[in-house]
């Protein structure tokens, strides 16, 4: 107790007014609390209500009453009808004895009754305080474990991309900061996944997170996942610091290991590619965008290695990207058109053939050659219309130079692919275009390189056995740069064989050739005559070349020795210059002229 009043007897009556004071608070509805047993509430009241009484005969009573109302409230009894129901009950019991005098009954119900309100309104207070603090605690607590899962990857633990990003945004928007980037991914995680199930595959990821976690250990180093099985390493570098490549290698040693999963041993390898710096890209996404282009690199020499990121591959391959996808608009605008390099005899030097060679007169980076795209157009699906629109303009102007020169116009040669060849409907559309212009087929040359040679088999190699029969010729393009037998080529459909440049080049110089490349240059010359095939010698540069190669009996020869690529209105001029007679307009019957 919180008082002191002393001993005094308890009374019949001090139990009655006991028993109503507990029943008042115990029985019935009611909205407060009661944190006793009955036993328990009736001894206490029994108490409080002896020492109410008590104190009505003391001289300043009021201090001792209030305290006796801070000491039920301080005991729990705690709510809206606490407070009323216990002034009813004392007020009735010691109302009807008499043993307290009215006025002064009325002054010590009012201290009991601020006492309890005081010790309640700060006990409400604390409870409050405790209540707010509690659910501040809740609130952050959600917010620490929801901040903790928006950052972080569910399966490894490890940082995700959003927060890699913004450890790499805040590294790269620091000037003075110095760092690398490692961007790792797993090689040929997916069959794992096919072989082991997926969760073989997720406990491999937890494995490799673990040892990428233990490869990169210094200060200021992070690894997270990105996403799949693709990881990334923030480097932070120093003078005489660890280096990216450094820890690219300590991961590569680190993943040599076989992993241990459930009694499976799968050995994964990884392939990483390295920012050594910050380079000049100019936002976080676009370096973290470079370093992952930078890890196919390393997948495309091998896998099982890291590449280091390299400026001028990086411009060379992001061209290749917009050139790629700009390709299909500059179809349907015509920026791609026709220039031709003729083709002579070693004999006299006259032209007998062209070569058709498409160029992109591109709006930005100006006229391109083939080398810039032609492999792009085969990656991404567009060699069937950039081969269909060379096809067509080179018969059709082949069609022209024979309206009009008819004794002198030359074959016109057209490179194809082996992703055409293999198209079901090139066939229908090379005979259509032969067709459609009426151009004689002897006049039209496909060329293939020797490797799409060596890829073309089965239909393939039926549709060019028939576009042979009908009179195209065909020819075997770069030979020498390949694997082919050359044994194989009886069974092939060929009328020319082109030699390839590196050949030619050794040639260049009386002093740059030796007797081996003369002796080997010599056995395919011969060999192709003997199958009946000509022999044309591409890239020749230099006289001595063409006396060379006229002497080991090469039929005809191209390069800038005799003419560069040229358009189609300087060869019309060359053909008009040598021609003996007027300019032949008469149309053969069932061909239309092409517009110029």
């Amino acid at each position: 107790m919180g008082w002191d009043a002393g001993p005094w007897p308890v009374s019949d009556g001090l139990h009655a007014v006991a028993g109503r004071w507990t029943a008042a608070l115990t029985a019935g509805t009611r909205d407060h609390a009661v944190p006793m047993s009955a036993d328990q509430t009736r001894l206490l009241l029994t108490e409080l209500a002896g020492a109410f009484e008590a104190a009505a005969h003391t001289p300043e009573p009021t201090d001792r009453v209030a305290e006796l109302g801070a000491e039920l409230a301080r005991s729990h009894f705690v709510g809206s009808e606490v407070l009323g129901r216990s002034i009813a009950v004392l007020g009735a019991h010691f109302g009807a004895t008499g043993a307290i005098p009215s006025d002064r009954l009325t002054e010590m119900l009012g201290a009991f009754a601020n006492g309890y309100v005081q010790t309640f309104r700060g006990w409400l207070l604390a409870e409050q305080a405790r209540l707010r603090a509690a659910e501040i605690a809740v609130r952050r607590g959600v917010e620490q474990q929801l901040n903790y899962r928006a950052h972080h990857d569910q399966l490894t633990g490890l940082p995700n991309r959003s927060r890699f990003i913004d450890a790499l945004s805040a590294a790269f928007a620091d000037a003075t900061a110095d760092f690398g980037l490692c961007y790792v991914d797993l090689d040929h995680f997916k069959i794992v996944n096919d072989t082991y199930g997926h969760a073989t595959g997720d406990a491999l990821l937890v494995q490799a997170a673990a040892r990428l976690s233990a490869c990169a250990t210094r200060p200021g180093q992070l690894v997270a996942r990105m996403g799949g099985d693709e990881f990334v390493i923030l480097v932070p570098q120093h003078s005489g610091g660890f280096a990216a490549a450094e820890l690219a290698q300590t991961v590569l040693d680190a993943f040599a290991r076989p992993f241990d999963i459930h009694g499976q041993q799968p050995s994964v390898t990884a392939s990483i590619g390295v920012m050594a710096g910050r380079t000049d890209h100019s936002s976080a996404e676009e370096l973290l965008q470079a370093t992952d282009t930078t890890m196919h690199w390393a997948k495309a020499a091998g896998r099982g290695r890291y590449a280091v990121f390299d400026a001028e591959r990086g411009r060379r391959e992001l061209t290749r990207t917009e050139l790629s996808a700009a390709m299909p608009a500059a179809l349907a605008r015509g920026e791609l058109f026709l220039d031709y390099q003729p083709i002579v005899t070693l004999a006299d030097q006259r032209m007998v053939a062209v070569e058709a060679l498409v160029r992109w007169r591109h709006p930005d980076l100006g006229v391109l050659t083939p080398a810039h795209f032609v492999d792009l157009a085969e990656d991404n699906g567009h060699i069937g219309a950039l081969g269909a629109l060379v096809l067509e303009r080179a018969c059709h102007t082949s069609r022209e130079w024979h309206d009009r020169y008819p004794d002198d116009a030359p074959t016109v040669s057209v490179n194809v692919s082996a992703a055409e060849v293999a198209d079901p409907t090139w066939l229908d559309r090379v005979r259509h275009v032969i067709a459609d212009t009426g151009i004689p087929p002897d006049s039209l040359q496909l060329e293939l390189t020797e490797r799409a040679f060596m890829q073309t088999s089965g239909r393939p190699l039926e549709a060019l056995h028939t576009l042979a029969a009908l009179g195209v010729r065909i020819a075997i393009d770069d030979f020498g740069t390949g694997y082919s037998n050359l044994a194989y080529l009886s069974q092939l459909p060929l009328d020319v064989i082109k030699l390839a440049g590196p050949f030619i080049h050794r040639l260049r110089n009386p002093d740059d050739n030796s007797p081996a490349d003369v002796l080997v240059l010599e056995s395919i010359i011969e060999l192709s005559h003997a199958l009946d095939f000509t022999v044309t010698a591409e890239c020749v540069e230099t006289r001595y070349q063409a006396d060379r190669l006229h002497d080991l009996g090469c039929d005809t020869a191209q390069g800038w020795l005799f003419h560069r690529p040229m358009p189609a209105d300087r060869v019309t001029d060359l053909l008009a210059s040598r021609s003996p007679t007027p300019p032949q307009h008469t149309v053969r019957s069932g061909a239309t002229p092409p517009s110029r």
